[in-house]
């Protein structure tokens, strides 16, 4: 949240740097000023797409591993309640300590995976948002836009930098296309 109000006080700094160094109202209204929803990107990229194939790959992978654990658990728990009025008190005891050992590695590895799993989605999301800074800024020296700003509203409960924007100056489309273009040609 606070990175949030971070970006949206420079934002805002930067606009009102534009307008106060940029001279007269007429000159401000000619300077151009875009918006993407870096969201979409990341989601309908091709290598968004791409990035959420394997993300649900590996999922399901961790999934298939907890599951069998979980199995393995609920196997032993039935096992102990049918039979530990006629085991020796030795054998009741190994399998208390075998069902406690279970679970918590069964709630170990629930906790890694998930970990695991939002590293592993922040880190791809990183790479793209990275790849996509660098055709953002070529697209805006392209068309003679002096800012492009994340238009995240509705993405999160904090809000984005932009309050509102028309949509006439979203390039979130045209980025997409573009970088999916540089990601095909690649080999």
């Amino acid at each position: 949240m606070r990175e949030n109000q971070k970006i949206a006080r420079m934002a805002l700094g930067a606009v009102a740097a534009i307008m106060i160094l940029g001279g007269s109202g007429a000159q401000a209204a000619d300077m151009k000023v875009a918006t993407v929803k870096m969201q979409v990107i990341i989601n309908e990229s091709v290598a968004g797409k791409n990035a959420v194939g394997a993300l649900k790959v590996r999922m399901e992978t961790e999934g298939k591993k907890l599951q069998e654990m979980k199995k393995k658990l609920v196997k032993l728990e039935g096992e102990y309640n049918q039979q530990k009025m006629i085991w020796r008190p030795d054998v009741v005891e190994e399998k208390e300590f075998e069902m406690i050992r279970l679970r918590r590695d069964l709630e170990n590895n629930q906790k890694d995976s998930s970990n695991m799993l939002r590293r592993a989605q922040a880190k791809a999301s990183q790479k793209i948002i990275n790849d996509v800074q660098h055709i953002i800024d070529g697209y805006a020296k392209q068309k003679g836009i002096v800012m492009v700003l994340e238009n995240s509203s509705g993405l999160n409960p904090t809000g984005g930098v932009v309050a509102y924007a028309d949509d006439s100056i979203d390039i979130t489309a045209d980025i997409i296309k573009l970088y999916d273009a540089k990601a095909s040609a690649k080999p």
